[in-house]
């Protein structure tokens, strides 16, 4: 039986969102049904918080 895992969405400031598999961490343009890399069953998504890494940068140059 093949592991499941889950789409961790890695949301960028200025450009397009990724897919990060949960299980090997291969990054993907877009969801799909199963990773590539390693064949593990996707079982929905959720957000990482690489968003807010980026808008701290931003405030520390703007002294915010």
């Amino acid at each position: 039986m093949k592991h499941t895992a889950q789409w961790i969405r890695q949301t960028h400031l200025f450009g397009k969102d990724e897919y990060q598999c949960s299980a090997c961490g291969f990054l993907s343009g877009r969801p799909v049904a199963a990773c590539p890399r390693c064949g593990a069953k996707m079982k929905g998504a959720k957000s990482g918080a690489s968003w807010v890494d980026a808008l701290a940068a931003f405030d520390a140059i703007f002294e915010d």
